[in-house]
C-alpha cells in the first residue's frame, strides 16, 4: 500500500492507494499515529485508489476515529477523520459493517477538507 500525505493548514489528506489488509494495516496506523502526536487530528482519507480492505485495516480506521473525537473533548475546534472517494467495493465493504454511518462520506476533496 502507498500512502501520500497532503497537509493543509488545518486538516491533513491521506491518499490511500493499493490495499489495506493485515501486511499494510502497521504501516497505515503509524502514518495516523504520527499525526495525532503532532496534535493533527483532522484527517480526510481519500480511498479512490484503494483497492481491498481487510479487517486489520478497518480496525486502524474506527481506532483513528475514536482517538481523533476523543482529542476533540479538548479543542473546540475538533477532530475527526472523514471519508472522500469511496470506491464501489470499498463501499459494500463499509455496508456491511456498518461503517457507513460512522463516518461522514464526501464525492469530492475540497468539499471534505472543507468541512472541516
Amino acid at each position: 500500500m502507498d500512502i501520500t500525505h497532503t497537509r493543509y493548514n488545518r486538516v491533513d489528506l491521506l491518499t490511500l492507494s493499493g490495499r489495506l489488509d493485515a501486511a499494510s494495516a502497521p504501516q497505515f496506523k503509524q502514518q495516523v499515529d504520527g499525526l495525532f502526536d503532532q496534535g493533527r487530528y483532522r484527517l480526510v482519507l481519500d480511498l479512490a485508489k484503494l483497492e481491498y480492505i481487510a479487517s486489520p485495516g478497518l480496525r486502524v480506521l474506527i481506532e483513528a476515529r475514536k482517538r481523533a473525537r476523543d482529542l476533540k473533548l479538548t479543542d473546540l475546534e475538533g477532530g475527526d477523520v472523514r471519508i472522500v472517494n469511496l470506491p464501489p467495493r470499498i463501499k459494500e465493504v463499509f455496508d456491511l459493517t456498518g461503517f457507513t454511518s460512522l463516518f461522514e462520506i464526501f464525492d469530492d476533496n475540497t468539499a471534505a477538507v472543507g468541512s472541516f
